[in-house]
């Protein structure tokens, strides 16, 4: 007895959300995903192809575009606006040249005044000196670069990118496992760089309550 298929298979990938399941359908298959924040960045991304999101706006949305642009529905009307989000944390320096030429100053002094010390066998100050002497190296060492440049405190901005391109690799990795072909146009299109957009341009249905 053969199978009746039916004639009309709509070709249109659905996602449907519901509570912390994300079920997606094709051509008559279905497959239960978890819904993860990766999933929820990438529905932000496919509601709104075209537009650039900083990394910071969409974590901080929780992946909701609403949220993130809730008076604004449309990539035109986001132009017209001229809305520009920041694309960066400003970086904090760990230090100053000022206060990185007083340290420099009183380490050239501690040099001079531990090889006297040596010299006089004065090995109790001559400790007391090399331990004031390590510790305002290591200090140099941390805040400032051999190229003269004061390093900066950890980049947040760049934590936060590498959070989200993590959540989104895992949700392409989940998709893979079951529909590999949607998967692999979904990371072609998704492009990482100073902010996050996604080039989608086939057709894909996001239903239920995601944000």
């Amino acid at each position: 007895m053969q199978s009746v298929v039916p004639n009309h298979i709509p070709e249109v990938y659905t996602f449907r959300c519901e509570h912390n399941r994300v079920f997606l359908s094709h051509q008559g298959r279905e497959h239960t995903l978890f819904f993860s924040k990766g999933l929820k960045y990438i529905f932000a991304l496919l509601e709104n192809p075209e537009l650039n999101f900083s990394y910071n706006s969409i974590e901080l949305a929780g992946g909701s575009s609403q949220s993130a642009y809730n008076q604004f529905k449309t990539l035109e009307e986001v132009q017209i606006q001229q809305l520009k989000v920041q694309e960066n944390f400003l970086p904090i320096p760990k230090t100053d040249m000022q206060t990185i030429k007083e340290v420099k100053e009183e380490l050239l002094s501690l040099i001079e005044e531990l090889a006297e010390l040596e010299e006089n066998c004065d090995y109790a100050r001559a400790d007391e000196i090399r331990d004031r002497k390590d510790k305002l190296s290591s200090y140099l060492y941390e805040v400032y670069h051999k190229d003269n440049h004061i390093r900066n405190f950890n980049d947040e901005a760049k934590k936060t990118k590498r959070r989200i391109v993590r959540a989104i690799n895992r949700a392409l990795e989940e998709i893979a496992s079951v529909e590999p072909e949607l998967a692999t146009d979904l990371g072609k299109s998704i492009k990482f760089g100073t902010m996050i957009c996604c080039h989608w341009e086939k057709e894909i249905e996001i239903n239920g309550n995601w944000q």
